[in-house]
């Protein structure tokens, strides 16, 4: 891998504010609560891609009857293929975040809120017999918390890699987490990922009788030898949802990232178009 190991320390200390920043939201009112955010930074790139591009989405909707209802959503998405720390000291480097905060306070609304980020890199040269690699870091928070029984609060995290051939548009490697944390305190964390990828993830939870919260450090590597020379396309890409409602609802916030993997295909196609 080509990056210098004194850049790659020093991407550590800029993940330091990210740690800081995503504790920064607390509740500060009885009611509902409801937060999912996530950072991604991908640093030492083995090659350097030709062509970049990034997207990004925020919605929200907040319905109030007898009640007050607050729904917020940010992304960004970042790819600079010169990234400098010092003028001798450039190298590729991906920024993707998401949040999503809800807050309610009633007896009757909904609010919801979701965000989206992708940064997509395009025809990675691979010589045969050469490698491809790069490494990762995440640092992902969820949070909940209600005060009465009949209210309910989800919050979701989701991440994502997937690496395509480009000729032939199959995908050869992928990864993806998916955190979830509900009312009831209840935590789920699937991880799937192919060969290629090397994960060490670390949770923390703290729960209480009306109050949870899940934060999530992942580092990992992604490497991979190729025997024969090809383009490749790589597309790293996260959504953090919320959810806050009474009456309690019957559905989860888990439905509103099961279009992920479409979107992720769609930006793919959208890629190919413009080739």
């Amino acid at each position: 891998m080509n990056t210098a190991p004194k850049a790659t320390m020093k991407l550590f200390i800029v993940a330091t504010p990210v740690i800081a920043w995503l504790s920064s939201v607390s509740p500060g009112l009885a009611g509902t609560f409801a937060q999912a955010e996530t950072e991604t930074l991908i640093y030492n790139f083995s090659q350097v891609p030709t062509n970049i591009s990034t997207f990004t989405d925020a919605q929200t909707t907040a319905l109030a009857g007898k009640g007050t209802i607050l729904a917020e959503a940010n992304a960004n998405a970042y790819f600079d293929v010169n990234f400098c720390f010092e003028p001798d000291s450039c190298f590729p480097l991906t920024n993707n975040s998401s949040q999503a905060i809800t807050l309610g306070e009633g007896e009757e609304y909904l609010g919801l809120a979701q965000s989206q980020a992708a940064a997509i890199g395009y025809q990675f040269k691979i010589a045969e017999n050469q490698e491809f690699a790069f490494d990762f870091f995440s640092v992902l928070n969820l949070e909940t918390q209600k005060s009465l029984q009949q209210e309910s609060t989800q919050s979701a995290n989701y991440i994502a890699f997937y690496l395509f051939e480009d000729s032939t548009n199959n995908l050869l490697d992928f990864f993806s987490l998916n955190s979830w944390l509900n009312s009831a305190n209840k935590h789920n964390l699937s991880i799937q990922n192919s060969q290629g990828f090397q994960l060490s993830p670390l949770t923390t939870t703290n729960a209480e009788e009306n109050q949870a919260s899940v934060n999530i450090l992942l580092s990992g590597l992604y490497s991979r030898q190729f025997s024969q020379g090809q383009n490749l396309t790589l597309i790293t890409y996260q959504k953090s949802a919320t959810i806050v409602q009474a009456p309690e609802p019957s559905t989860s916030v888990w439905l509103l990232i099961l279009g992920a993997l479409g979107t992720v295909l769609g930006l793919k196609k959208r890629s190919t178009l413009s080739d």
